[in-house]
């Protein structure tokens, strides 16, 4: 950046952005017609310093913190091993829902195809006690015709409402975090009412599922395994929690992480992979 009124090409100060620490994310931004910016423009501008995020503590608050932590493969086996004991008012419903894009994260540990991958993961889980394994891409389905619906109303009301284009999507957790953290009154009403496929899923165990099976939601313990740490921030939000039942939608998120340290433990124990 040069100094004002400098007529050098070329200058010897050190600049900000040479620094990698200080790696910037430039939004291009264009003008209409009468040179009139709107607030996402102005806000396009801006420009994120890699040592500004660096700095900052306020992502999650330290009740988050510890809700993430204790999201765990030890809170997996501690219900495991509540299973095996006698007193059968405390056994729960093992359901674990595995998200598509863990499996090629498997697929390319193992040396296997995704298909492959999918069929041993679902084996080695129902080997330490899981009763059902799903598939989140029905959830995933379910959340993009939601959103289809949601835009297609947003976009028959544009020329009577505000704040209803653009719509951003709703599904990443990390995303929603940080909408509602620095951006709440610009982002918060363009953002899509849909529900994540994560929490889609959620509702289908503790709800549909559980009704199929003459169970309470309570009575299941919901295990989904993504491969992003946000989600299980995700998973603990207060609203997608039933009071009656004292039940989360999903119990526990593991990362494909979690779930291969747990798998590479173990294997000294059996040959499943």
């Amino acid at each position: 950046m040069k100094c004002e009124n400098c007529t050098k090409k070329e200058c010897s100060k050190k600049q900000k952005n040479d620094d990698p620490q200080n790696a910037t994310v430039d939004v291009l931004n264009s003008n209409d017609e009468n040179n009139e910016k709107s607030e996402f423009h102005k806000l396009a501008n801006a420009k994120i310093f890699l040592s500004d995020c660096l700095a900052c503590d306020s992502c999650i608050t330290a009740e988050e913190a510890v809700k993430v932590y204790q999201q765990n493969p030890n809170e997996f086996f501690r219900v495991l091993n509540l299973n095996k004991k006698c007193d059968t008012s405390k056994h729960k419903v093992l359901a674990v829902s595995i998200c598509p894009q863990s499996l090629p994260y498997f697929a390319a540990k193992f040396n296997l195809s995704v298909t492959e991958a999918a069929r041993r993961l679902c084996g080695f889980l129902k080997s330490l006690g899981v009763h059902y394994v799903f598939d989140t891409a029905i959830a995933a389905d379910f959340s993009l015709l939601e959103s289809q619906k949601e835009f297609v109303q947003r976009y028959r009301q544009q020329n009577q409402e505000e704040h209803v284009l653009p719509m951003f999507s709703s599904a990443c957790p990390g995303w929603i975090q940080y909408a509602k953290r620095v951006l709440p009154s610009m982002v918060i009403p363009h953002i899509c009412t849909a529900k994540s496929p994560q929490q889609i899923m959620g509702s289908l165990v503790k709800n549909y599922f559980a009704r199929q099976q003459h169970l309470s939601p309570d009575k299941i313990f919901h295990i989904v395994v993504a491969p992003c740490y946000d989600k299980k921030l995700e998973a603990s939000r207060g609203d997608f929690y039933t009071h009656l039942y004292n039940s989360q939608d999903v119990d526990c998120v593991l990362t494909s992480g979690n779930i291969f340290f747990t798998i590479y433990y173990i294997s000294f124990y059996s040959n499943f992979f």
